[in-house]
């Protein structure tokens, strides 16, 4: 059996453009919830810093993930220009170690 995989996607908008990826993110979080998989997709935005945007999503596995990074919709969301609204991005692969459940 596969093991779940856990990502932590960081952006940082630009200045002045927090509101236009958030909305394009959001449209990406609607389509992703429903791809093979999608265990949860869920955004997030900083209380200290409105322009850093963070995606924790679950996996069912990695080829499934990177299935999605592939798909259709994130086609979707490069076409828009939503990558030119960002001063900074990191991604993170994680796995469950301890505490809580495995996401």
């Amino acid at each position: 059996m596969a093991e779940p995989l856990t990502i932590l996607a960081i952006t940082t908008a630009k200045p002045g453009m927090a509101g236009a990826l958030r909305a394009a993110q959001e449209q990406l979080v609607a389509e992703t919830l429903k791809e093979e998989g999608c265990l949860s997709y869920a955004l997030h935005q900083s209380l200290d810093d409105e322009h850093v945007l963070i995606f924790v999503e679950s996996w069912a596995s990695e080829p499934l993930w990177r299935a999605h990074m592939d798909g259709a919709a994130m086609q979707r969301f490069r076409e828009t220009g939503a990558g030119d609204y960002f001063a900074d991005f990191s991604l993170h692969r994680l796995k469950h170690v301890a505490g809580g459940p495995a996401q």
